[in-house]
């Protein structure tokens, strides 16, 4: 097969994971190419900045019946995993991690399931995210999104809620009613901002909050196309919420970012291509 890499249109941080893909392709006997290609290779689902481009590709070759793969930063190991999807970058995407499974993986990539706790502060964390994003679409604006489910919350709790933005989306500050969490950016870091997750539960649509806070044993809500929906609480259990046993989602969550190394060797395109060739 023929691949496009659109490497122009990455992140600043991008080149070197798009040059282990390109010598993974290579592993496995496919060629790089600007012409021509069978499978599209872009970065994110972010239609800003630097990736603004991306929307037009992406949308272009799913009219064309192109393949796309989609690379962008982990949820694991910031900086040190990459998620590598075809289609899309949560549960609407197809990352090839339900067969095949390493029950040693997540020791191998360091990474491990917190306890639950029950000593958590009281209020409710709701996370934003970006609304210029593939992950967003068809979503009203974020003041919208955190008003109409503060509205729902009210049907079922009482309890104070938090609202996080996401640490690049422009908000405004008329969120009446709400206490705001300023995102703070880790110093000496690319672009990782910190964040506690120790409150009663995490509410986010569809992206990192809500796999992140599963991860360190907070009770969640999100979206059935968020990557946590299978460990989700319903949000009319919300002053009760349950985390559900999370051992078969972790595993399979664990193949779905991979090392540069793994990257290079082809690991993940591997299980990509069988889904691109049914």
């Amino acid at each position: 097969m023929r691949f496009r890499l659109y490497r122009e249109y990455g992140a600043l941080n991008s080149g070197p994971i798009f040059d282990a893909f390109a010598a993974g392709l290579r592993k496995l006997g496919h060629t790089e190419t600007t012409t021509n290609e069978d499978v599209v290779v872009i970065w994110s689902v972010l239609w800003k900045g630097r990736m603004k481009p991306n929307e037009k590709i992406y949308r272009t070759a799913l009219k064309n019946n192109k393949p796309v793969i989609i690379i962008e930063v982990g949820n694991l190991r910031r900086g040190n995993t990459w998620r590598i999807s075809l289609g899309h970058v949560n549960s609407l995407g197809e990352f090839g991690n339900n067969d095949n499974l390493d029950v040693a993986r997540p020791k191998k990539l360091g990474v491990n399931l917190q306890n639950f706790t029950s000593k958590r502060r009281p209020e409710i964390l709701l996370c934003g995210q970006l609304s210029d994003s593939l992950q967003w679409q068809g979503m009203p604006s974020i003041k919208q999104w955190v008003s109409n489910t503060v509205s729902i919350l009210s049907e079922y709790t009482d309890r104070k809620i938090v609202f996080r933005p996401h640490p690049r989306q422009v908000i405004g500050s008329n969120f009446a009613g709400l206490s705001l969490e300023i995102p703070r950016k880790i110093p000496n870091s690319y672009d990782d901002f910190a964040i506690n997750y120790n409150y009663h539960c995490v509410i986010n649509h569809n992206s990192g909050p809500t796999v992140q806070a599963a991860i360190a044993g907070t009770p969640i809500v999100c979206d059935p196309s968020g990557l946590a929906w299978p460990v989700s609480a319903k949000i009319e259990n919300i002053d009760n919420p349950v985390l559900a046993d999370r051992d078969d989602w972790f595993l399979k969550l664990c193949h779905t970012e991979w090392t540069v190394d793994e990257i290079q060797n082809g690991v993940p395109l591997e299980r990509l291509l069988l889904k691109i060739s049914n």
